[in-house]
């Protein structure tokens, strides 16, 4: 019988992590350039790295799912019901289709942008390709746009449900599940 695994692979912590600091990043520095009174050279370069950074963000998003599928994952504890087991499985799946809606869609609006700027990730490394077929198209700009702004509304809300439901389950239930997603054994 093979032992009932405690915790996700370090890869997938690492990344779930890095993932949920950049997020907290990314929403700040969006608010931030879109709404802050600073000058065009400012904001363009908060834009830069903003964009940059949902670059590196999808990247991270991409490994993530790919250890996901090719790591084992600790079972639930068995204190959660049925319906609280569906529950976290849809959670994730819905969180995950968010968090990779979220950058396509900034890409789609960067790529479709009638200013035409180009993304460079590491600065002036490497420069990210716009998507074909879309430049300075202002409909789908307009439409990528909003759902990027939807999109992080939704995010934003299912974090703060995916937190929720870690603390609920601390409190009411004493499950520890922060222990599943950190580097020590229990």
């Amino acid at each position: 019988m093979t032992p009932s695994l405690q915790r996700y692979h370090s890869l997938s912590i690492a990344l779930h992590w890095s993932i949920a600091l950049a997020l907290l990043f990314m929403f700040a520095s969006g608010l931030y350039m879109v709404n802050a009174d600073i000058s065009k050279a400012d904001q363009y370069r908060l834009f830069q790295i903003h964009k940059a950074s949902g670059v590196l963000v999808l990247w991270a998003l991409i490994l993530r799912i790919g250890t996901r599928f090719f790591t084992r994952s600790p079972t639930l504890p068995d204190a959660l019901n049925q319906q609280q087991a569906f529950n976290a499985k849809l959670g994730h799946i819905f969180l995950y289709i968010a968090l990779v809606t979220m950058p396509l869609s900034g890409w789609l609006m960067v790529s479709a942008s009638p200013f035409g700027l180009p993304t460079f990730v590491f600065v002036d490394w490497i420069k990210w390709p716009h998507i074909p077929g879309v430049a300075r198209n202002k409909s789908i700009e307009t439409i990528a746009n909003n759902m990027h702004w939807v999109m992080a509304s939704v995010l934003a809300t299912m974090i703060v449900g995916h937190v929720s439901a870690f603390v609920w389950h601390k409190k009411k239930h004493n499950i520890n599940l922060i222990s599943r997603m950190w580097w020590n054994k229990k």
